[in-house]
């Protein structure tokens, strides 16, 4: 409880002490109410009788005047509790999303992404079902207010009555505190221990909710996904239910000692006034506080509080992970001058000598001793089957891996020795599963270089020239239109007009300065009209920049200065289309194969290509 303490004082200082003072004024009025309710019953039949030895009607008044004051304290004090709470769980929450999601964030490299190790501690720092760091530390507050109100009462119970008793009903409700946590940590862990029949049935739940609503609805498949969702759901609650069972008779037994206990302790009180030996005062004292401490006990703080803590261990531990599993070289980082020499590459050549890949945890290697040269302000396109490696080699380019073997040098130096975030500001990207914002278009846009964000002429430039402008115009607040039907105003554009706008994305990154253009199937979702224009304008598009074409239409290739075919994990051709075609070789093949759906026109059989 101490480190989550800790961890609300270095987050929101103020609104921790200001909660913590809640709740300990909280336990406080508790115990004070318990003990001026005795004091005012025990008070009443002297004052009524006025007995020499009673309280005088004012100190009576003051009395009461007193309960009166501390119950209306008591009861004011959950508002300011629940408006302080929600300010401290704000702060909460913003520090999780940043403690979470910044060291996955910081690399420039992906590879941790895919390592189980850290997506398992990843989840975990997130809490599994929400039990996170947040609630944690909301539960703090209320473990600390039942804590002080036990042992407030508990001592009451020892000074009017009898410390024995007192203690013992204090270990009595821990134990029971201590049980009730760990129930229901093992009916958690019996839900969560199922994760692989919670993913079915969640699968179903979104499939229903969001993921594919047109085709359930043309296949007729609701009840079934309905009734998918059900038995999933069910079966993977099975254990719980079990687990429950189980403890059922358990929890019987425990809450009898308990009761047990309150009751023997009423008892006693009972007997010890018949006797004459506890005056009514004490009576009166000590019987609702031996209830306030038999209420006193939060077994599902105490649970909330354990799964909070190992929620936050993983989270201190995400980041060390992260850095000393993937290191990354950080010497250049502020160093200015190294940083103007990257802003101005490639000035030759950018070039892989040797490199083979594989990804994390596979043994296939997607790329094997490749050699390729691309010269600087050179318009480059690379063509391949599926899966012959040609997104990999984007990614190893803008370094969001590193080569398993060999290297990667721009104009002679290594990219592993260049201050990585540096360079791949250089390089600008349309990637085959390019991100669709649900943003107004304007951020769509200038999120390809955010520093020129203020630059309205790039911005316009960027669209002329990707042709998307029309569009743009046509929606209904033009660049301030949010690109998601489901917000209010928003609206959803064509596959097309989204490749149109990504590539927008990447041309104005380029206008920003980036030197490295990667079009990755830039026409994949373009009609043929829109193809056609974007061939015409390659060149003058890719004017200026290095860049690098991968595109499985060979109508989009064709003009690049040179082409090189990707084969088994290495380049077997290379040449500008007219020598592949003359060289007979697979892109001679892979073009007739394409040829062969083409209309013959004026120009010859090398029309306009659709996806192959």
């Amino acid at each position: 409880m101490f480190t989550l303490l800790r961890y609300m004082f270095r987050i929101a200082p103020a609104s921790a002490a200001t909660s913590l003072a809640l709740a300990i004024a909280s336990a406080g009025l508790s115990v004070l109410l318990t003990f001026l309710v005795g004091q005012v019953v025990g008070a009443v039949p002297g004052v009524i009788a006025n007995k020499p030895d009673a309280l005088s009607l004012t100190a009576f008044s003051l009395l009461l005047a007193a309960l009166l004051a501390a119950f209306l304290v008591e009861s004011m004090l959950p508002t300011f509790d629940q408006m302080i709470g929600l300010n401290l769980d704000n702060h909460v929450h913003r520090a999780l999303a940043i403690g979470i999601t910044e060291p996955v964030l910081r690399p420039r490299r992906i590879a941790h992404l895919e390592d189980p190790q850290i997506k398992d501690i990843q989840d975990h720092a997130k809490g599994k079902a929400g039990f996170q760091v947040g609630r944690g530390v909301r539960n703090v507050r209320w473990l600390l207010s039942s804590r002080l109100t036990l042992f407030g009462s508990a001592a009451l119970v020892g000074q009017m009555f009898s410390w024995p008793v007192a203690i013992g009903l204090v270990a009595v409700t821990l134990f029971m505190e201590y049980y009730r946590a760990t129930t229901c940590e093992r009916e958690l862990d019996s839900w969560f221990g199922n994760t692989e029949g919670q993913r079915q049935a969640d699968y179903a739940f979104n499939l229903g909710m969001r993921d594919a609503p047109k085709e359930l609805r043309v296949f007729g498949l609701g009840s079934f996904l309905v009734d998918r969702y059900v038995a999933k759901w069910t079966e993977s609650f099975r254990p719980v239910w079990e687990a429950r069972r189980r403890g059922t008779v358990a929890a019987i037994g425990v809450g009898v000692i308990h009761l047990g206990a309150q009751a023997g302790a009423v008892l006693l009180v009972g007997r010890a006034a018949l006797a004459g030996d506890l005056p009514l005062t004490q009576v009166a004292t000590t019987v609702p506080a031996i209830l306030a401490v038999g209420m006193s006990y939060n077994g599902f703080g105490v649970m909330m509080i354990r799964r909070a803590l190992s929620a936050y261990r993983s989270m201190r531990d995400l980041p060390k992970l992260i850095a000393e599993r993937y290191p990354e070289p950080v010497a250049e980082v502020n160093d200015a001058e190294v940083n103007d020499v990257v802003d101005k590459m490639p000035r030759e050549a950018i070039r892989f000598e040797n490199v083979s890949f594989r990804y994390p945890g596979s043994d296939h290697e997607v790329l094997s001793g490749l050699d390729l040269e691309i010269r600087a302000g050179e318009a480059l396109a690379l063509v391949g089957v599926n899966g012959a490696g040609k997104s990999t080699l984007v990614k190893l380019l803008g370094g969001a891996y590193q080569p398993t073997s060999g290297r990667i040098t721009i104009d002679g130096t290594d990219l592993a020795e260049l201050d990585l975030g540096a360079w791949q500001r250089r390089v600008a990207a349309i990637v085959q599963d390019f991100l669709r914002f649900p943003l107004p278009a304007t951020d769509n846009v200038v999120l390809g270089a955010v520093e020129h964000a203020k630059d309205p002429g790039a911005l316009e430039l960027a669209a002329r020239e990707a042709g998307i402008e029309d569009v743009i115009n046509a929606l209904p607040d033009k660049w301030d239109t949010i690109l998601d039907k489901t917000y209010d105003g928003g609206v959803d554009l064509s596959g097309g007009e989204w490749q149109r706008l990504a590539l927008a994305r990447a041309l104005f990154a380029v206008h920003a300065g980036a030197g490295v253009l990667v079009l990755d199937e830039p026409a994949a979702a373009l009609d043929a009209r829109a193809e056609a224009q974007l061939v015409e304008r390659y060149l003058e598009l890719t004017s200026g920049v290095t860049s690098l074409i991968i595109s499985h239409r060979f109508s989009v290739v064709r003009d690049a200065h040179r082409i090189c075919v990707l084969a088994d994990g290495r380049i077997t051709e290379s040449g500008s289309h007219d020598e592949l075609v003359k060289l007979g070789g697979t892109y001679a093949s892979m073009f007739r194969l394409q040829a062969e759906r083409y209309v013959t026109g004026e120009r010859d059989t090398e029309l306009e290509a659709v996806d192959g």
